[in-house]
């Protein structure tokens, strides 16, 4: 069959031609919708959790059986509880370190019935054979323990005396290594408060489609609120006293921070690793909340807040507590630890009252509620420390 020829003006269309270059055209038109809706899916989606899960299994999927619903539930309170616990565990704990004898406890710290105390200058005469003052009945129990931590060579040192000397003997890299520290610890603590952001996120658009029972929001809001003011708070200030009683060297700095940052992780490794497998899968596939314009304005000033206020909290708490409490540095730490999800919590409440005065003052009485919360808490672990005294 011979080839057909075609003059230049030959009007002929190739309509094989044509119909090709328009398919893909066509097939664009149709699919366009389709394709910015995955676009935005996939723009929108956030990392998951087990809170989320847990939020996925216990109120939006309803045929989740009723043990895999209550053991996400109780599996979600007992691991914020263990956060919690041990990250309070660990403020406290690090000054307050069990103890056999003086060999265990550092410097400005002796050993007392098993707990390394504080060497506190008010009581430096009992280690003075010549010194009239009667000492308190404690002190003579301990006074030869006492005396042979606290005197040193230049004399009766106190720990406010001790945690002065570690922070003026910092250097440039060292403090360059605390404020890289501070910020590797402000991005963890930032990744958990959106979290948080996304669990209430979800609760509220789930409270749109149906009534959602009494003890879930208050379970879900308990641990976000828990979170916001025992976990988050006790993560900074233990960053203040590692440095405070470890030395603020860049060795002590690096290993000091990656175990603080292990708790925060806690609950991501049961995601990945203890769930089910199908179980995960399907929470990676259909859990997730939807975030809006308004969200997203409320993450970014929330990682502003972390990213300015963490460092600023934990420098302040080391250039400031020496001169508010001598004898005990940490305290000052500890007691604007909580600013930063004040703020954050502050500003959520304004937001979503779309600036009224009335939320206003909701946020400023549930920050107080929380800083109330936070000194129970830290008030309740002290007692569990001296329990035995």
């Amino acid at each position: 069959m011979s080839a057909r020829k075609v003059s230049p003006g030959d009007d002929t269309k190739d309509v094989e031609a044509e119909e090709t270059m328009a398919a893909p055209l066509e097939i664009s038109k149709e699919n366009t919708d389709a394709i910015r809706a995955t676009l935005h899916h996939l723009a929108t989606r956030e990392p998951h959790s087990l809170h989320q899960t847990t939020i996925y299994y216990g109120l939006q999927r309803e045929d989740t059986p009723p043990r895999r619903k209550y053991g996400l539930l109780a599996a979600s309170i007992g691991i914020v509880f263990l956060q919690c616990f041990v990250a309070t565990g660990l403020s406290v704990g690090v000054g307050l370190s069990t103890c056999r004898d003086n060999r265990d406890c550092g410097e400005g710290t002796f050993c007392e019935l098993g707990l390394c105390e504080t060497c506190e200058s008010e009581y430096k005469h009992c280690c003075h054979t010549n010194s009239t003052e009667s000492c308190p009945a404690w002190a003579e129990k301990v006074k030869e323990s006492m005396c042979a931590n606290c005197m040193t060579d230049r004399g009766f040192e106190d720990f406010g005396v001790v945690a002065k000397d570690r922070i003026d003997s910092m250097m440039l890299q060292d403090w360059v290594t605390l404020f890289l520290a501070s910020l590797v610890v402000a991005f963890a603590v930032f990744a958990e408060i959106r979290d948080a952001i996304l669990c209430e996120i979800a609760l509220r658009a789930i409270s749109k489609r149906r009534e959602v029972p009494r003890g879930w929001r208050f379970a879900i809001r308990g641990l976000n609120y828990a979170r916001y003011y025992i976990l988050l708070p006790n993560v900074v200030s233990s960053v203040v006293m590692l440095v405070l009683n470890d030395g603020g060297n860049v060795k002590n700095v690096c290993l000091n921070t990656v175990a603080v940052l292990f708790l925060l992780e806690i609950d991501n490794l049961a995601f990945l690793h203890g769930l089910g497998e199908r179980t995960r899968m399907e929470a990676e596939e259909m859990a997730g909340a939807r975030v809006t314009e308004d969200d997203l304005q409320t993450m970014n000033a929330a990682k502003i807040v972390c990213i300015l206020g963490i460092p600023g909290v934990v420098l302040a708490g080391l250039l400031g507590g020496r001169y508010v409490l001598k004898n005990w540095p940490g305290m000052f730490c500890i007691w604007i630890a909580p600013l930063p999800s004040m703020i954050i919590l502050f500003l959520q409440r304004v937001k979503a009252s779309r600036r009224k005065l009335k939320g206003v003052f909701g946020g400023l009485g549930l920050g107080l509620a929380g800083y109330i919360m936070y000194f129970l808490w830290y008030l309740l672990m002290a007692i569990l420390v001296y329990g035995d005294d």
